[in-house]
């Protein structure tokens, strides 16, 4: 191996950077030893964007900035615009929506600095128990994913911001979460080609990246090992399903890979499963020391000197070798009135009801929050909401009143390292000893559309999403200013 390629190697890393945790003096001297980029966590509009132009100024090669802006850049930024999430959009089933969720990701990802969005999720939603997936994912039908997914990067592409098809082989029909452990996905192969490979199928010649998954996949090859570090990873995509363009390990810091492996031997395992970067190390400093030894084995380095070609096609495409700092003309706009405007329009549109609707209308409203602390509601929004356009709302623990209908609001979402998303069997019993109490209840889903078929007595509405833009729309929909349009994007609701 060269001492360029092994120097030019540690483009292939890819460290986090979180605001507020990590020291920005580490972060310039990772930018001084030659990364290729970060991903971003946290922070603010005006902080990322600080952050992103210094470390472009003393790079010798354009930084590629990367963050998980799956439903927004307010994933991970706080001042910026919070979207609906991808199940939302899918109720709506409208592609245009999802095209222009995209877009607004993309303008203020743009203006952050970060042109590559770790987005869409294109799992299927098809396990209850999936604590990772759920509402990240368009749904359960691979055709409505493949869908809303063409739509997505098609958003992002406008903008020319990369795209990001993940977790490549399929997340979705896992009961574990690969933050804590390594998942195994024991579906056949017939029941994995027809169902979570074909989005990938579908959208290999267009995607502009794709993020393997930390699973162990028998039925596809590498055992159980995880095919983010197998061979059999490299065999399927680069050559059965011939995608040319980038491919990520998820992040290397989660417990499926760090806890079983030593990181410069994960890192040649994930260049022979065909990926090119090197995403999230656990401990980038010591990753780049060992790197250049690691790459030292056989057929190691051509591996890496096409992964840097592919790394290097990618920020061709997005424009970085060209203009590499923050696009400020669209600084004004994260999380800006317009865009707020957008995002309510689109939450308008992303509720769907599981049974017979039922009007609130005039109602005098009790309202209760299963499994929330008395100091910790989630609802805030939503309560407003419905006191804004008039209802008479009490917040209730355990009593409600004969002229009462209750409202029970949940508010269950994907949360990395949590290993669940489900109410516990004490929390949905007190929900339902309060829903005998009312003559009618309706239960409104502020995340998992799953959690309804704990409550099959009681009419449920799903906003698919915990954000004040989703929470405003379900209060609207309660009271008949709006009509609810969505159907439900997964099965046995």
């Amino acid at each position: 191996m060269s001492d360029g390629v092994k120097c030019a190697a540690a483009q292939l890393v890819f460290p986090s950077f979180q605001f507020g945790q990590d020291d920005p003096r580490l972060a310039v001297s990772l930018v001084k030893a030659g990364v290729g980029g970060f991903c971003i966590y946290g922070g603010k509009v005006r902080q990322i964007a600080a952050f992103t132009t210094r470390l472009q100024t003393l790079a010798q090669v354009p930084l590629l900035f990367c963050a998980d802006y799956e439903d927004g850049a307010a994933s991970h930024c706080e001042e910026a615009t919070a979207l609906p999430t991808n199940m939302g959009i899918a109720a709506s089933g409208r592609a245009e929506l999802a095209r222009l969720k995209a877009e607004i990701t993309a303008k203020e990802a743009l203006a952050l600095g970060v042109r590559w969005v770790l987005a869409p999720v294109v799992d299927l939603a098809v396990e209850p128990d999936n604590p990772i997936v759920n509402v990240r994912s368009f749904g359960a039908d691979p055709a409505l994913v493949t869908r809303l997914a063409r739509a997505y990067l098609a958003g992002l592409r406008n903008y020319r911001v990369l795209g990001c098809l993940k977790h490549f082989p399929g997340h979705g029909r896992t009961v574990r979460d690969s933050h804590l452990e390594l998942p195994v996905v024991r579906a056949g192969r017939n029941v994995l080609e027809r169902g979570d490979l074909a989005p990938y199928r579908s959208l290999a010649q267009t995607a502009d990246s794709i993020m393997l998954g930390h699973l162990a996949v028998p039925a596809l090859g590498g055992g159980r090992e995880p095919f983010s570090l197998s061979t059999a990873a490299a065999r399927l995509l680069r050559g059965k399903l011939g995608f040319r363009g980038l491919v990520s390990t998820d992040a290397l810091n989660m417990h499926a890979i760090s806890k079983r492996y030593d990181e410069a031997e994960a890192a040649v395992r994930a260049l022979r499963a065909g990926t090119d970067v090197l995403l999230v190390p656990k401990d980038p400093t010591r990753l780049l020391a060992r790197l250049p030894e690691a790459l030292a084995g056989r057929g190691v380095a051509a591996l890496a000197t096409q992964a840097l070609a592919r790394l290097r096609r990618a920020k061709l495409r997005a424009g970085l070798f060209a203009d590499p700092m923050p696009a400020r003309r669209f600084l004004s706009t994260v999380g800006g009135p317009k865009h707020e405007a957008l995002a309510q329009a689109l939450a308008d549109s992303c509720l769907a009801w599981r049974g017979k609707p039922l009007s609130l209308s005039g109602r005098r409203i009790a309202y209760a929050e299963p499994g929330a602390e008395p100091t910790d509601r989630k609802g805030r929004d939503f309560l407003a909401e419905l006191r804004r356009l008039g209802a008479s709302v009490r917040v209730v623990s355990s009593v409600v009143r004969p002229d009462e209908v209750l409202v029970l609001g949940i508010f269950l979402r994907p949360r990395a390292y949590s290993g669940r998303i489900t109410l516990w069997p004490a929390e949905v019993s007190a929900a339902l000893r309060l829903a005998r109490q009312a003559d009618e209840a309706v239960v409104v889903s502020f995340g998992s559309p799953f959690i309804l078929t704990d409550f099959q007595d009681q009419p449920g509405l799903c906003a698919f999403s915990h954000i004040a833009a989703a929470q405003r729309a379900a209060a609207k929909a309660l009271l008949d200013r709006i009509p609810v349009t969505g159907r439900m994007p997964v099965a046995g609701l």
